[in-house]
């Protein structure tokens, strides 16, 4: 019989405040650490953001008035983004104990999983199912016909997370790419200077563009209006460019847009606010 392993939140902050390698026991943690940890697990944000859509013509039927909703996500977070954070709204925590905790708690509920467990934890539960069909009770597993599948689902604690979140419905027009700074990876400096021919970092929102696509891309607009696009991108999603300033940037000031359509017909421009240098 498949055994349910129950992670309930008195392992999790456990998980959170090791501080010693090998062998843990409970009496290695203050009073004041395992109430910050209960708070870290329990904490309500009072300040919740708005999360802004839009609507999308539903391409997979005929009817004219079909669309669908399009959240506008911030950003995408990391594991290790996400610990930084953690970390700043509790002084009890630092980033090493906590990473080597989490880690350890991602590889206990790897190998539960594979033994066969289903996991419940406040975050998120996840099953183990099978699918695909059977011809008759004596069938064997065949990967070319069956497969593994994992299950997700939210916890207890993020059940009611969705009624919670506050929407502002938005109308396309008014949705643009934003860039929130520009990375130099050789001066290490941001919003300042441009190494042309070295790596470079945009953060933002929106920001992903279809490199195939002439009229998309990043572009350094020189002082007399001179355009350069971007043409060897290290990544590309909707909150980060890593790519390669061109070599050809001549020294003088330059505005940095991020030209999209956004998965749209309307090609939508973002700047930065700030000028940035070619020395």
């Amino acid at each position: 019989m498949t055994k349910i392993i129950i992670f309930t939140k008195t392992l999790l902050l456990y998980l959170l405040l090791i501080k010693k390698s090998g062998a843990v026991s409970c009496s290695y943690f203050s009073t004041v650490e395992l109430k910050t940890a209960r708070l870290l697990l329990n904490v309500k944000y009072s300040n919740k953001m708005t999360l802004p859509f839009i609507l999308r013509k539903n391409h997979l039927t005929e009817r004219d008035d079909d669309y669908s909703a399009q959240p506008l996500a911030f950003d995408t977070l990391d594991m290790d983004t996400l610990i930084q954070k953690s970390v700043k709204r509790h002084s009890s925590l630092n980033v090493a104990d906590s990473t080597i905790a989490i880690r350890a708690f991602q590889e206990q509920v790897y190998e539960e999983l594979l033994a066969g467990n289903n996991i419940i934890t406040p975050m998120c539960n996840i099953r183990l199912s099978i699918s695909g069909v059977f011809d008759g009770d004596n069938m064997e597993f065949n990967p070319e016909k069956h497969k593994v599948n994992l299950n997700f689902n939210a916890g207890i604690d993020f059940k009611g997370l969705p009624n919670e979140i506050k929407l502002k419905k938005m109308a396309t027009a008014d949705v643009l790419p934003e860039l929130e700074y520009f990375e130099d990876s050789d001066s290490h400096t941001r919003n300042e200077t441009i190494t042309p021919g070295k790596a470079a970092i945009i953060k933002g929102a929106r920001i992903k563009i279809n490199q195939e696509s002439a009229e998309e891309g990043i572009f350094f607009i020189a002082e007399d209006n001179n355009e350069t696009k971007v043409e060897t991108y290290l990544r590309n999603m909707p909150s980060e460019l890593i790519f390669s300033t061109p070599e050809t940037l001549a020294a003088g000031k330059y505005h940095v847009e991020v030209r999209s359509k956004l998965e749209g017909k309307t090609l939508r421009i973002g700047e930065l606010e700030y000028a940035l240098t070619v020395n």
